[in-house]
């Protein structure tokens, strides 16, 4: 939706009140020309994000992962975390390294690196098996985790992850002498509940069904280390909103925006409203957009855990440096305070702009 909301760019909107603006015929009719080339973007077919599933789905076979969280962990199947999460090699490292190598009844596993924030665990390990012995990587590898004494729990379905060849020397000169093991490299990621972080957090990796798999004990396959968070979280800055879009019944309320290194997350709630036009079940629909009027990658809902990640979709080492947001409301529905319409297909979309919220993230 790139430039569409460039008329909106001159609304001054304060974030302690709304302002209505009156918007030129001029005007209208730009918006309406720039709505058509991407009216339809949401509910498109695209072939592009078919291959990247297709190709993901081959070479990483990610299961239980929601909406588009697949593509971009797709885009990200290097060898750490780092570029897990779209950082360069040289960029900036938040993950501590382990490189600790456990053992026990044929399987061999080595933690390379660990991660976690607020809100999710990555892991990076290598495991050397038996090639006949065939486990499924969800059931298998997903480890507990506790910090500071705590099991997290998880607060979703989610897992990505890959699964690929090993870059490490040593491991494949040991393979070459015994032909029936076979070493992979895999990054694991799944949601957890939100924690408290500290600085230093005592964090103990139990992979408790490989070891049950393999008849072993719990604690032959368990990593005890401490993590340091405080690098990711000095990166991390918090802008409060608490501002609400209000429409009869409907309700989108918008508490915080959390700029993390990685990525962005805006926390609140919603009813009535989507941010999917193909959701039939609202009233309203909202788009959120930077301040060039680009539409941003937005890969959960507000109220369903949004965020969209800050680097570039074609280039994970491009970061997109967005410094103020716009949540723009519309509906199908004509309301008389709306000034812009725009019309495509035979449907007219209409702005609702004393409603729109701007955030500045610096």
């Amino acid at each position: 939706m790139k430039d569409e909301y460039n008329l909106l760019n001159s609304v001054k909107v304060d974030l302690k009140k709304y302002k209505i603006e009156e918007v030129s015929e001029l005007e209208k009719t730009k918006i309406m020309n720039r709505f058509k080339k991407s009216y339809s973007k949401k509910i498109a077919f695209d072939k592009k994000k078919v291959i990247a599933a297709v190709v993901a789905l081959i070479l990483a076979v990610n299961l239980g992962v929601q909406g588009d969280k697949v593509l971009a962990a797709a885009k990200r199947f290097k060898y750490s975390i780092n570029s897990w999460l779209g950082f360069s090699e040289a960029g900036e490292k938040y993950s501590n390294e382990i490189g600790k190598t456990l053992e026990k009844n044929g399987v061999k596993i080595t933690l390379n690196e660990f991660f976690t924030d607020n809100q999710r665990v990555i892991l990076n390990f290598n495991i050397t098996k038996n090639k006949d012995k065939i486990f499924n990587v969800k059931e298998m590898l997903v480890p507990d985790i506790y910090i500071n004494g705590k099991n997290t729990r998880r607060s979703s379905d989610y897992i990505g992850y890959r699964v690929a060849e090993s870059k490490d020397t040593a491991y494949n000169e040991n393979l070459k002498k015994n032909k029936d093991m076979i070493e992979k490299n895999v990054t694991i990621e799944f949601e957890i509940k939100d924690l408290t972080l500290e600085s230093k957090e005592d964090v103990k990796v139990v992979f408790s069904n490989l070891a049950k798999e393999y008849s072993a004990s719990n604690r032959d396959f368990t990593y005890k280390f401490s993590y340091d968070s405080s690098k990711y979280k000095k990166d991390t800055r918090v802008i409060n909103v608490n501002k609400n879009i209000i429409i009869g019944d409907n309700k989108l309320s918008l508490d915080k925006v959390t700029v993390k290194p990685d990525r962005v997350v805006i926390s609140g709630n919603s009813k009535g409203f989507s941010a999917w036009e193909n959701n039939k079940k609202v009233n309203y629909y909202y788009d959120i957009v930077d301040e060039k009027g680009d539409t941003v990658p937005l890969k959960a809902e507000i109220g369903n855990n949004a965020f969209f990640y800050r680097y570039n979709n074609e280039d994970s080492s491009v970061k997109s440096n967005i410094n103020i947001l716009k949540i723009i409301p519309y509906t199908f529905e004509k309301i008389n305070t709306n000034k812009t319409s725009v019309t495509y297909d035979g449907k007219t979309k209409y702005i609702i702009e004393d409603k729109i919220i701007t955030i500045q993230l610096n």
